[in-house]
């Protein structure tokens, strides 16, 4: 039985993150036909921390440069786990210090990723407004896949073309969990991302819906969250610098920061997403990068004629869970209605290289949050890492009610087939550790600086305990189907 809160290890995110790019995982072969290879993996990019040119834009992961040798790039990143695609078009470097990804690697990915994609099913190739998946013949696919040696086929991967998750639930008479929602044929974006044909959202992974079964597999699940630190004595050696000190001298006072995870592993394409959409969020508000949307300005326009002050801005994201509903016997449950929030809040760097918050808020920043966060969907079309990072929000959600409303139980499903990795091993990806500390801040008119943090939390489970509803409609919702697919529409 799975306790309904979760255990944090801090309020929220101990500071939050203060800036983070992320691993470009390229495409590898299909899962157990190659073997990941720490020696191809590190090769030697040693190159300097300091960023290059930072006046870029969204298209390919066009962001700055001089980061060194990306000849073998496309060698360094087979995995055994299907086409692990670029996330925010960034890499990591032989000492796990994150990368910009060169444009021309991550068209080269793309293309290789759109050479290794099998054929579509013609049945799964038409969108459909309801594509169910049942988790027991799923997992009994994948466990022939492994018995018999045969790489996971791309329909498993990525989940029948699941683009949204409307509805989870228990069906007892077939010792069966059904998740569901839209579905599409899928093709590969310019930036290596797995999408739908027709509105090219991101498709839901089958990596994915793992990380996050196996993490909350326990008694008291975690929070899951992302976080990078600056050190203190960077924070300090920043500080000691005043406001007029240059953008490239706070980079180098601040030098590299920690990249930690709760929730979740750090090698798994789930951390990947997460950080890519931190790091995004990061650049996105101090004008680093601009949204191809129209009249977006970031917080940093909002503020950099006033050139008035140094001090330091938390933006953060976080997941809206709006009504969940259920039916009559609680074992269809409806999880369509969600959103993405972007909150904010003041913090003091410190002399003494500590951080806290201020508790105030700036009235910019309330203004630029909150246009964040209605524009959040328009501006995840643009920026397709902040789609990725809902879907595993959404995908949280799912797995939070399977496992707080005893799903498994009420089905008579035990879920060990995709939860035990003795069963099902998982397949790590190298992790962010470090990042370099560019983005800390940034001047305001020669006479000051603003520092902009931020992170991402997700935390389904008071909405799941205190957020639910009765919908007796639900009790007509009919997800079961026959056949011998573990998908149908």
């Amino acid at each position: 039985m799975h306790s309904l809160l979760p255990h944090s290890k801090s309020r929220f995110l101990g500071w939050g993150v203060l800036l983070i790019a992320v691993i470009s995982m390229l495409a590898g072969e299909s899962l157990y036909a190659q073997n990941y290879n720490n020696s191809s993996n590190r090769n030697n990019n040693r190159s300097s921390n300091r960023s290059g040119n930072r006046s870029g834009s969204y298209g390919g992961g066009s962001y700055g440069g001089g980061y060194g040798d990306y000849e073998d790039y496309s060698i360094r990143d087979f995995y055994r786990w299907g086409y692990r695609s670029a996330v925010g078009g960034f890499s990591i470097d032989a000492d796990n210090v994150v990368r910009t990804a060169p444009t021309e690697a991550v068209e080269g990915m793309a293309e290789r990723v759109r050479s290794l994609l099998a054929e579509i099913p013609a049945d799964l190739d038409t969108p459909t407004p309801l594509r169910k998946i049942s988790l027991r013949r799923l997992s009994g696919e994948i466990r022939s896949c492994l018995a018999n040696d045969r790489p996971l086929p791309d329909s498993v991967l990525f989940l029948g073309g699941l683009t949204g998750i409307d509805y989870v639930a228990a069906v007892p008479e077939e010792h069966d969990i059904y998740i569901a929602g839209p579905a599409e044929g899928w093709t590969v974006s310019d930036s290596g991302g797995i999408v739908g044909k027709a509105s090219g959202k991101p498709i839901f992974r089958l990596e994915d819906l793992l990380t996050i079964l196996r993490s909350w597999n326990t008694e008291v699940p975690e929070v899951i969250t992302c976080s990078i630190d600056p050190t203190p004595e960077g924070i300090a050696a920043v500080t000691r610098l005043g406001a007029a000190a240059t953008d490239a001298e706070r980079e180098e006072a601040i030098g590299l920061m920690d990249v930690t995870f709760s929730g979740i592993p750090a090698e798994s394409r789930v951390a990947a997403v997460l950080a890519a959409a931190d790091y995004s969020l990061k650049t996105i508000s101090l004008g680093y990068e601009e949204v191809p949307v129209k009249n977006f300005p970031s917080y940093f326009d909002s503020i950099k004629t006033t050139g008035t002050a140094s001090y330091g801005q938390r933006f953060w994201i976080s997941p809206v869970y709006n009504k969940i509903c259920h039916g009559t016997d609680s074992l269809t449950w409806k999880l369509s209605d969600t959103g993405v929030e972007t909150l904010t809040e003041r913090e003091h760097l410190a002399a003494d290289g500590s951080r806290k918050a201020v508790g105030k808020k700036d009235a910019q920043a309330v203004k630029w949050a909150a246009n964040m966060s209605k524009r959040y969907d328009e501006i995840a079309a643009a920026v397709p890492v902040f789609a990725e990072a809902k879907n595993c929000m959404d995908l949280a959600l799912c797995v939070a009610v399977i496992y707080a409303k005893h799903l498994p139980e009420k089905s008579g499903l035990a879920l060990d087939g995709l939860t035990d990795e003795s069963v099902f091993p998982a397949s790590p990806i190298p992790a962010p550790a470090k990042v370099p500390g560019f983005s800390l801040s940034r001047q305001i008119s020669g006479k000051g600086a603003v520092s902009v943090t931020g992170g991402i939390s997700i935390n389904p489970w008071e909405a799941v305990q205190n957020g639910t509803a009765l919908d007796a409609e639900l009790d007509s919702v009919r997800l079961a189907f026959s056949g011998e697919n573990w998908y149908a529409d």
